[in-house]
């Protein structure tokens, strides 16, 4: 009697575990895979629609730092959900040499990515079914030098979700070293010393030494030449510029405890260049730069676990996906 009390509390156990894993990976949208021409190369990308409602919009997903798909490994659907729960549609793209676009993504400068940003704009104009008067830009980290170029004197992007954006790229490695010495920390020696070595290797790359030259006098092992061109070509990457010819609103998304980007200085200058009927500020408590749920973010195995067996409520900061949710919902009001 108790084997058979057992067997059947295994088997609830199990078709309850199996049905929440079903929810959590079901979202409420439609998810269509497209290519994309643009003057260097097919993209292959995916768009997101309402399952029910007509699309009120369309937004636009550039990806941060790094070889990123167009899901950002299914990072990017529970947002994707929320922001078809308000009628957007959803656009996002592998970056260049990744799934099945073409190019090299780490051949690209900032420019080059405005520009394969605007290629999507074009592209999405034509799709029939994708008509809106509403273009929004959503971007994090490394998209915050990409987005600023592309709203530079348009007229025809209603806002930009901008979400822990750096201004300096040089500035911005300062700041994560130091961060990441500090979280281990490392004594002044130690500090002194990795500071003197990242210099070292900084005025390599700003002299435009050649990758072997650089490897035989850092003996950085971990770099690789692409990655080496790809800074050469981006290290002096500053957004002010850019930053104050936007016209249009700017939704700027900060991480409370951002060890990336110094939340403090983009929040200082964005405040300082962007005109105030323009600039809107939230800071999301308890997160990092991932925007990740912070029960989990010190975790790499519960992360792998929530991005596995619950995306949709446990792997992002619910305070960050409310908080996107609700600048869609309040752009759709004729007020907006």
């Amino acid at each position: 009697m108790k084997k058979r009390i057992w067997l059947i509390i295994a088997a609830a156990a199990f078709i309850f575990i199996t049905a929440f894993v079903f929810y959590e990976n079901s979202f409420a949208m439609n998810e269509k895979e497209v290519v994309m021409e643009t003057a260097d190369g097919t993209l292959s990308g995916i768009v997101t629609t309402p399952k029910k409602e007509s699309i009120k919009g369309i937004v636009l997903f550039v990806h941060g730092d790094g070889p990123q798909n167009a899901t950002y490994d299914g990072g990017y659907r529970p947002l994707m959900e929320r922001f078809a729960k308000q009628g957007y549609a959803s656009i996002s793209w592998d970056k260049p040499g990744v799934g099945q676009s073409e190019g090299n993504w780490l051949h690209q400068s900032m420019n080059d990515r405005a520009k394969e940003v605007e290629y999507v704009i074009k592209w999405a104009k034509k799709e029939h079914n994708l008509q809106s008067k509403q273009i929004i830009l959503w971007g994090a980290s490394q998209a915050g030098w990409v987005i600023p170029k592309v709203m530079t004197d348009r007229t025809d992007i209603t806002a930009s979700i901008l979400v822990g954006p750096a201004i300096n790229w040089m500035r911005q490695g300062r700041y994560n070293t130091l961060q990441t010495l500090k979280e281990t920390n490392a004594s002044q020696e130690q500090i002194q010393k990795t500071i003197e070595k990242e210099d070292e290797q900084n005025k390599l790359l700003e002299e435009g030494a050649a990758f072997r030259a650089y490897q035989k006098k850092t003996d950085d092992q971990e770099m690789t030449k692409d990655r080496y061109e790809f800074i050469q070509k981006n290290m002096k990457a500053d957004a002010t510029s850019d930053i104050k010819r936007i016209q249009s609103p700017i939704y700027l998304v900060l991480a409370q405890n951002d060890r990336n980007v110094d939340s403090a200085e983009t929040k200082r200058i964005y405040e300082k260049e962007v005109a105030p009927q323009w600039l809107h500020i939230q800071t999301i408590r308890d997160v990092e730069h991932s925007m990740l749920n912070p029960l989990i973010h010190h975790s790499n195995a519960l992360i792998t676990l929530a991005s596995i067996a619950a995306p949709k409520d446990f792997l992002l900061s619910q305070a960050y996906l409310d908080h996107c949710e609700h600048i869609l919902e309040q752009l759709k009001t004729p007020s907006h």
